[in-house]
């Protein structure tokens, strides 16, 4: 009779239907894969129009949406970034050639504590091993989009490395011509600017990833070393220095500057 089954032809047409269910479904997993996963590609397709790469990292810190411009700029094309851990990609570094990328990210502990994190110049490495200098914004995606995307790194290639910087402060300070700064290391002229710049101790430790107790240590060295007995007096000594106080120069390789 029409539209009458057996039991064996129930139970094969049930599946058939599974069987296509589960391809189409590793089909579409497939293509998500390639593009990026759920709402951390969306975010990617967002910004998509932009040329400045953009990465979006999920749990476990692994890239979860990667975008025309990071494979430009880092040269990964998508299928071989998506899935990595973050810093295995970026090999992210600060001026003093210190480690800003690793399982404990400091970006993310920032975001833990509900605070934001400051764009940042990073000396990254592309698919090839040559050195990348990026400015990097974190930007925190909205509540509905943190079950599957923690934050998202928009970046572009510096268009000034500080190599260049440090040539452009040679030229503007004469060749031979000794600073009373050079006593300092490159981590105490970080600092030194910082309490140019108007910085307290806290916002010193927030800008340059160290605690407190290491910021205060640094200003304590940098009175020291400099002969003067207050921040006042160490960053009245540092304007005096001609170099110091053009934009943009004045500061050895990988040492921030401040920007005007």
């Amino acid at each position: 009779m029409r539209g009458s089954h057996s039991p064996l032809t129930r139970d094969l047409s049930d599946r058939t239907v599974k069987h296509i269910t589960a391809v189409a479904t590793d089909s579409r997993r497939a293509t998500v894969r390639l593009q990026g996963k759920g709402k951390a590609a969306d975010l990617c397709g967002i910004l998509s129009g932009t040329e400045d790469g953009v990465v979006a990292v999920g749990p476990g810190l692994r890239v979860e949406g990667w975008n025309g411009g990071a494979t430009r700029i880092l040269g990964y094309a998508r299928e071989d970034a998506l899935g990595r851990v973050c810093h295995e990609v970026f090999q992210g570094k600060d001026r003093c050639g210190n480690s800003v990328c690793g399982k404990n990210c400091p970006a993310m502990a920032k975001l833990r504590r509900g605070e934001l994190v400051p764009t940042r110049d990073l000396l990254a490495r592309d698919r090839s091993g040559r050195k990348v200098w990026l400015s990097l914004t974190t930007v925190v995606p909205p509540p509905a989009y943190r079950d599957e995307c923690l934050l998202v790194h928009v970046f572009r290639e510096m268009a000034l490395p500080p190599e260049l910087e440090r040539l452009v402060a040679e030229r503007l300070r004469g060749e031979g011509r000794p600073s009373a700064l050079d006593i300092l290391s490159l981590r105490e002229r970080e600092v030194l600017r910082l309490l140019a710049e108007g910085a307290g101790t806290t916002e010193i430790a927030r800008r340059l990833y160290i605690s407190p107790a290491t910021a205060r240590n640094h200003i304590q060295h940098i009175l020291s070393r400099l002969q003067v007995g207050s921040r006042l007096e160490a960053v009245a000594l540092a304007l005096r220095e001609p170099f110091w106080t053009s934009s943009r120069a004045g500061e050895r390789e990988e040492t921030p500057l401040p920007r005007r």
